[in-house]
């Protein structure tokens, strides 16, 4: 009896078989697996298939017979798909030009204030936090020629009133002004979060030598921030050649299709005309095209950091 009792004791007492770090890292990263499978993974290799075949949704067969290349080469011969890609592309040149100048001179301003850094930086998260779709919303009746603000504005300086969304020449400008007020924030918290991990004694020894505020920006402060200063161009780069939200909610790609990016019209084309197979097709080049130039981009970086690295 006493004998039993002590090896059951002993047994209790054993430790248990721990699992093996290779199944427990399979467990950690399986719930993100899944989720990139069924979202990322499962939606392009679908579009690939349907890009490669014929799709017209008012179709009762589905997924039609396969055409190969036939839906690239609509593609690339269709004169709306240029016109909507030099759209997006002036898009795209323009307001991140503008959200890396002002970005970068927020954030030099911001640097060197004493007071109240933390609720600045509260204050410039609000234009991210907001849903762009709704902020659209409140910007169209800002633009609103009637009873909008900005017409009001130049009611009370004498200047007439213009049709800020109606007009072929002001509706671009106005578009990018939007991004820029929603973007500029993210660009300065950027650039100020690598302005305050740069190393002080490079300064401090500039200083000592006399250098002026113009040397110590040029041969210090930005070859020390390029990989940041890379990184934001690329991500804001990237996410402005596929904006949607504000020609959505401000204009629908008019008037007619001055400012029909080329992410509102392939909804255009695939959901109001339901073509998805010439969607597709032009979606899969329009990504082609962005991670070719996000990995080019990358590469200078890259290689930048690499002889960084070496000479020191």
């Amino acid at each position: 009896m006493d004998r039993t009792i002590q090896e059951t004791s002993v047994a209790s007492r054993a430790p248990k078989r721990a699992m093996s770090d290779a199944w427990y890292s399979i467990l950690l990263i399986t719930p993100a697996m899944l989720i990139i499978f069924f979202f990322a993974l499962f939606p392009l290799f679908y579009a690939i298939n349907v890009s490669l075949r014929y799709e017209d949704l008012t179709s009762p067969t589905g997924v039609g017979a396969f055409v190969g290349l036939n839906n690239f080469r609509f593609a690339l011969n269709e004169d709306y798909f240029w016109q909507s890609t030099r759209r997006t592309l002036t898009f795209a040149v323009f307001a991140v030009g503008a959200e890396m100048v002002l970005g970068v001179m927020l954030a030099f301003q911001l640097n060197q204030l004493r007071w109240f850094k933390g609720v600045i930086r509260s204050l410039l998260l609000l234009p991210l936090a907001a849903a762009p779709i709704a902020v659209g919303q409140i910007w169209r009746y800002m633009y609103h020629m009637d009873f909008g603000v900005y017409n009001a504005i130049l009611g009370v300086v004498g200047l007439p009133d213009q049709n800020w969304l109606g007009d072929i020449k002001l509706v671009m400008p106005c578009i990018i002004v939007f991004d820029v007020w929603q973007w500029t924030p993210f660009v300065a918290l950027i650039v100020l979060a690598g302005l305050q991990s740069l190393p002080r004694e490079p300064f401090e020894a500039a200083e000592l030598d006399g250098a002026s505020t113009w040397q110590v920006l040029r041969r210090l402060t930005f070859p020390m921030l390029g990989p940041v200063l890379t990184l934001v161009f690329i991500l804001r780069s990237i996410d402005a050649i596929r904006m949607y939200d504000a020609v959505a909610s401000l204009t629908r790609g008019g008037p007619g299709t001055t400012t029909e990016t080329l992410t509102y019209y392939l909804f255009r084309l695939g959901l109001k005309y339901f073509r998805m197979d010439y969607a597709s097709a032009m979606s899969l080049l329009f990504l082609y095209a962005t991670v070719l130039f996000a990995a080019v981009a990358l590469r200078s970086l890259m290689r930048a950091q690499a002889e960084r690295a070496r000479r020191a």
